[in-house]
């Protein structure tokens, strides 16, 4: 488009000037016709004053004193007696149209032109007048040739001025016009810009430094970019929040953690910062480092239950001027639940702990205060204080066993064996308790099916799981085994009739401690413990568990083992 627009200027300016020199032509036409003019005047003057004085109007002969005048000056006569209307003439046949066309004219001593033709009269008596018709002057041959110099001059002037413009336009509007351009897409951003075909001379000078400057900052921003980009790839990657504010209170640096926390905003670069962050603990804590200018830590809690070890330090330049603050978080979310865990756990094991000794101190010290008791009470009350032991003593080994299993150098002790030899023992063993319970119980094992796994930590997997089908079926109910092997895992399910989990129980059912029915698992024996030993031992052999449970009609717990690892 500026391209067009600029030729459009150029030809504008070549019709300007032919019609400049067309108009010079003009003026110069009209001055050298002036001029010839002015010439033929002169000479005509001139030839009429000696015509005039030499002419002898006594002769009888006039026509050939006229005709010599003719021969000798470039004049045609015409010698007029206006008191006879008789004249005499030089002019030929062919002239005749002209000679009626000077007669027709009212003869006078002024200069007068007729058919380019100029007439000049001069009175020789009262009764005489003899008129000079000079040759036809050269007008048509001088506007021809003066008109095709001018049209020739004017043509090469435009091509002149065309070609000259076209250079110009090439050699330095057009590269003018592309640094332009160039610079501008350089303030805009893109410093892959460039200017190419750069003519000679100063414009490609001109180029050549745009171009290297051009390069220099595609180099700075490359550079910068990658720089910006490592340090973004650094900060993302931090586990913990990290936020920069300049002294104005806008946020110049947050990672994708630190949103994550603290704000709903995908972008907050650029944003003031308690607009942005939706904690009021963080905020209040920023306004006080703000004003106060000097560190803090405080502990954060989120609406999402997420705690934070949240650290606060004001920034100061090299002339000790105060630049803003950086907050780093740090997410002690786990550090708090295992805390809680910890607690939790303490609290439990001196609950479980304290009745079982509580009742056997109170046993042993009615046996020991002096009374005589009978031997039927005696032997009531050592039953209940070796069933207490018992259950101390379980209670006891569930935790060493836990304990052992979430060590970090726990190791399976592997080897091949036969589930249904597995499955046949478990059963075995109880048996007593479900004829205790009148309960039914089938197992659908393969005969063939084998495993590579620990086999003492799965026996003690199905044991756990058979006893709690046990203890939470009501009498006469019914307890189903089914092993399958799919898909490169065996699947242990055991399913019950019992009591069945509530579904808010669901989730923490595999926690330490943790019972649906705390008196009946009280009066089982039961630690609380049996389904997280189960848990670690499955997770331990690279499995999972899944429990389905509707109260009030029974459970349904998978346990998906690797066959081979």
């Amino acid at each position: 488009m500026n391209r067009i627009r600029d030729r459009k200027t150029l030809f504008v300016y070549t019709v300007l000037s032919i019609m400049f020199i067309m108009v010079l032509g003009v003026l110069f036409v009209q001055v050298a016709k002036h001029y010839v003019i002015q010439a033929y005047e002169e000479q005509l003057n001139y030839d009429s004053q000696f015509v005039s004085q030499d002419i002898d109007l006594n002769q009888t002969d006039l026509q050939s004193q006229l005709d010599y005048y003719s021969e000798a000056l470039p004049v045609d006569l015409i010698l007029y007696d206006e008191a006879n209307r008789e004249y005499l003439h030089t002019f030929t046949s062919t002239e005749s149209k002209f000679l009626n066309e000077v007669l027709g004219e009212e003869l006078s001593n002024n200069t007068k032109v007729i058919d380019s033709h100029l007439l000049q009269s001069v009175r020789l008596n009262d009764n005489t007048v003899i008129t000079l018709v000079s040759e036809q002057l050269p007008i048509y041959y001088l506007n021809t040739t003066l008109w095709s110099v001018i049209i020739v001059l004017a043509l090469l002037v435009g091509i002149f001025i065309w070609s000259l413009g076209n250079r110009l336009y090439e050699n330095y509007v057009t590269p003018i016009r592309e640094a332009s351009k160039t610079a501008s897409e350089l303030s805009e951003g893109n410093y892959k810009a460039r200017i190419h075909d750069a003519p000679y001379g100063i414009v490609s000078e001109l180029g050549q430094s745009i171009n290297k400057l051009a390069r220099n900052l595609e180099y700075i921003t490359a550079k910068y970019e990658n720089q910006n980009d490592r340090l973004k790839t650094v900060v993302n990657n931090v586990e913990s929040g990290l936020l920069l504010i300049n002294e104005k209170g806008l946020t110049r640096l947050a990672n994708q953690a630190f949103v994550n926390y603290f704000s709903n905003q995908d972008d907050i670069v650029g944003e003031v910062y308690y607009d942005v962050i939706e904690n009021q603990a963080l905020n209040e804590a920023l306004q006080e480092v703000i004003f106060m200018e000097r560190k803090k830590q405080v502990t954060i809690e989120t609406d999402r239950g997420h705690y934070f070890e949240v650290y606060l330090a004001p920034i100061w330049n090299d002339q000790e001027t105060w630049k803003g603050v950086v907050v780093v978080c740090h997410d002690i979310t786990k550090i708090k639940q295992l805390e809680n865990v910890r607690k939790d756990f303490v609290a439990n094991v001196s609950h479980e702990l304290r009745t079982p000794i509580t009742s056997i101190q109170g046993f042993v010290e009615t046996l020991l205060d002096g009374n005589q008791h009978d031997e039927e009470i005696i032997n009531k009350f050592l039953k209940i204080i070796d069933k207490e032991t018992r259950r101390l003593n379980t209670l006891i080994k569930d935790l060493l066993d836990l304990s052992s299993i979430e060590k970090d150098d726990f190791t399976l002790t592997k080897s091949y064996f036969s589930i249904q030899d597995l499955m046949s023992e478990v059963n075995l063993v109880m048996e007593r308790q479900l004829e205790e319970h009148q309960l039914e119980s089938n197992l659908d094992v393969p005969e063939d099916l084998e495993i590579y796994a620990d086999y003492n930590r799965l026996y003690q997997v199905v044991l756990n799981l058979y006893s709690n089908a046990i203890q939470y079926t009501q009498l006469g109910g019914k307890i189903e085994w089914n092993v399958v092997q799919e898909d490169g895992f065996v699947h242990f399910n055991i399913q019950d009739t019992g009591i069945g989990i509530p579904e808010q129980a669901q989730d923490r059912i595999f926690e330490r401690f943790y019972r649906v029915d705390r008196d009946r698992s009280r009066q089982t024996g039961g630690t609380g413990l049996g389904l997280s030993i189960v848990k670690h031992i499955v997770e331990a052999h690279g499995g999972t568990i899944d429990l389905q449970s509707k109260e009030g009609e029974g459970t349904s717990i998978t346990v998906s083992i690797p066959q081979l690892l």
